[in-house]
């Protein structure tokens, strides 16, 4: 908001602009944060007015401009005062500082509310074949404008937005830059800036159709449900073209099925997969080892496979901006050609969280039950505590977990105890990408007594989301595990190095009825300083789910 502003201010750095904005208005912000609230006005101060209430805040000197010249705050002075609006996005507090990105989709828009000057009667075609005020644009401006043109006909609206913000300064106010800025940030996925460009356009020209429903759209992908409908409204009041009425009845029947699954306190799933897998039993290609020949069902096996499952999930809001939550599933996986690692799993588990403005406390607990060819394997139970924090992209997660797991009779040398923690961070630059890295430290105490399966236990995974467009979401992640055993295997010292990397994605307009696909891989690597844990894996298949 600040750098949208600061052309108003030239005069002030934008610390200065940020500190004059919230001692103006702190009845619009979070306590003593920068963190506005929803729905919040803004009183722009005069600049004479807005420099003299930054000075007071002691700002260090790498953040302070020079004291303007009297004339230049005399000059300045005679800029009017005028009203900015937040948008409400959500109920989450809005970042109003500099480092806040204007894409995220809890950053609430400005609309600037004063009288728009007159557009001066000579103009010049831009890019994107709207008119610009030739008074302010230059031919540097021109040039931007036609490689703006350029990137948005080759399909890259993000590089061409690029180009186009610096020239918000200036050239913001003009309708026809704006309706080009903000309808190159919709296709951008950046939102909040094309909500910021749309509501001046539509303010200066009422009645454009065209703005208007662009509007409703970043609107409706910000999920500000009423104020979509709102400029849908006043569009279908137009009688608006066939095309445009089938739009917005797309448009407004999709904002229904979203408030409604959004209301609902339950959601159920099913999902059905299917693939191959090249070591169903992850074991040593060897087929021997210490003189003695293995059991086949202990070397490697491929098979393909099929396999379903069922699960149904609740949250339960309660006061003080609690919640509760839990679900319950199970799943069953077929191997045709090796029947023996045939799996079935059930999982239960329910949670309690707290919120803050900017931390999340919650206590989670996980009980499951494996059965493994139709006969029992193992069971675990689990109570997890995960606190975060917050910040305008940046989540900081830390978390604790103490579980057991225990196995059948006839493997009950695996049972364990295990305890581990773990910190994370995930950072989401703009709304289209979030990348995230992990690390996490444990350990195994076997619980029968001379068990060689206590072990030591440190991983570090990094991810990466990316949103490539309204129907398909790309995952990805590599990690590396080292697990000690303290104890010898076979009178060998074990030590296991573990390499995986896992990709798959959400394609959620391939499939009729609302169904969701995901085609998935997975390589594992495990190296280890006894042969017969040696192996490697790779997992080829796809699931279908869909939520009801």
């Amino acid at each position: 908001m600040a750098k949208e502003l600061k052309p108003r201010y030239p005069t002030m750095t934008l610390y200065e602009v940020i500190e004059a904005l919230h001692v103006a208005n702190p009845r619009a912000f979070v306590g003593d944060s920068k963190q506005l609230r929803a729905d919040a006005s803004l009183m722009l101060p005069k600049p004479a007015d807005a420099w003299t209430l930054a000075d007071r805040q002691n700002l260090p000197a790498s953040q302070r401009s020079a004291t303007p010249a009297p004339a230049a705050v005399a000059s300045a002075s005679a800029a009017p005062q005028v009203t900015a609006t937040s948008a409400p996005s959500s109920s989450t507090p809005t970042a109003a500082s500099a480092s806040a990105p204007a894409a995220a989709a809890t950053t609430a828009p400005v609309v600037e509310t004063a009288q728009p000057t007159a557009v001066p009667p000579a103009a010049t075609p831009s890019a994107g074949g709207a008119v610009i005020r030739a008074s302010a644009t230059t031919s540097s401006d021109e040039q931007t404008l036609a490689e703006v043109q350029r990137l948005r006909e080759a399909g890259k609206p993000q590089q061409a937005l690029e180009q186009l913000l610096p020239l918000a300064g200036r050239l913001g106010g003009d309708p026809d830059f704006d309706y080009l800025l903000g309808s190159t940030a919709l296709d951008a996925g950046e939102y909040n800036h094309a909500v910021i460009a749309l509501q001046r356009v539509v303010y200066q020209r009422p009645n454009d159709a065209a703005a208007r429903l662009e509007l409703g759209l970043s609107h409706m992908a910000l999920r500000n449900y009423d104020r979509a409908r709102a400029e849908f409204d006043r569009i279908e009041a137009m009688a608006p073209p066939k095309d445009v009425a089938a739009v917005i009845a797309q448009a407004n029947a999709a904002m229904a099925q979203r408030e409604q699954a959004e209301s609902k306190w339950w959601r159920g799933i099913v999902r059905a997969t299917a693939g191959f897998d090249n070591n169903v039993n992850a074991s040593t290609s060897e087929n021997q080892f210490l003189g003695f020949e293995l059991d086949p069902q202990s070397q490697e096996t491929d098979s393909p496979f099929l396999g379903g499952g069922v699960g149904l999930r609740a949250a339960v809001p309660l006061s003080g901006d609690m919640e509760f939550s839990g679900g319950v599933g199970v799943d069953h996986r077929h191997y045709p050609d090796a029947s023996f690692v045939d799996s079935t799993l059930g999982r239960v588990d329910f949670a309690i969280s707290k919120r803050w403005e900017r931390i999340v406390l919650a206590l989670a607990n996980e009980y499951h039950y494996g059965l493994l060819d139709g006969g029992y394997n193992n069971r675990g139970a689990a109570s997890t505590l995960t606190a975060g924090y917050t910040f305008p992209t940046v989540l900081l997660t830390g978390q604790l977990r103490r579980g057991t797991l225990r196995f059948n009779d006839a493997i009950e040398s695996r049972d364990v105890d295990q305890l581990s923690t773990s910190v994370a961070v995930r950072w989401q630059p703009v709304p289209t990408l979030a990348l995230g890295l992990a690390l996490s430290i444990g350990d195994d105490e076997a619980r029968q007594p001379g068990s060689d399966y206590s072990r030591d236990l440190t991983a570090i995974r990094g991810s990466l989301i990316w949103q490539a467009n309204t129907d398909i979401q790309l995952q990805t992640s590599m990690g590396w595990l080292n697990a000690d055993y303290p104890d010898p295997f076979f009178g060998f010292k074990r030590e296991d190095d573990q390499f995986s990397i896992d990709a798959s994605a959400n394609w959620t307009g391939l499939l009729p009825y609302d169904w969701v696909f995901t085609p998935n891989a997975r390589y594992v690597d495990n190296d280890s300083t006894v042969t017969l844990f040696k192996y490697d894996r790779f997992v080829v298949g796809f699931t279908a789910s869909r939520g009801f």
